[in-house]
């Protein structure tokens, strides 16, 4: 039996997210590190840049690591 939402030969789907709109932040705020003017997004919930948001750091790999992909290899940089 069809669903009457669907036309012949379309599949019924979910929509994507589903979750609703994004929280929203004060615009017009910026980096809360001295001397960084640099302004936050009415997205971002951080005080601070992701220059100097302490949470956003840990998380990526330290400098000169390799990254790797999910399948184990390695991701490759282009030199130009």
């Amino acid at each position: 039996m069809r669903d009457r939402n669907t036309k012949a030969g379309s599949v019924a789907t979910e929509p994507l997210g589903g979750h609703g709109a994004p929280p929203v932040y004060r615009t017009g705020r910026v980096c809360a590190n001295d001397g960084c003017d640099a302004r936050l997004s009415i997205y971002n919930s951080a005080d601070c840049c992701a220059l100097h948001d302490m949470s956003a750091m840990a998380s990526r790999p330290p400098r000169g690591t390799a990254r790797r992909r999910r399948d184990g290899s390695r991701f490759r940089t282009k030199v130009a």
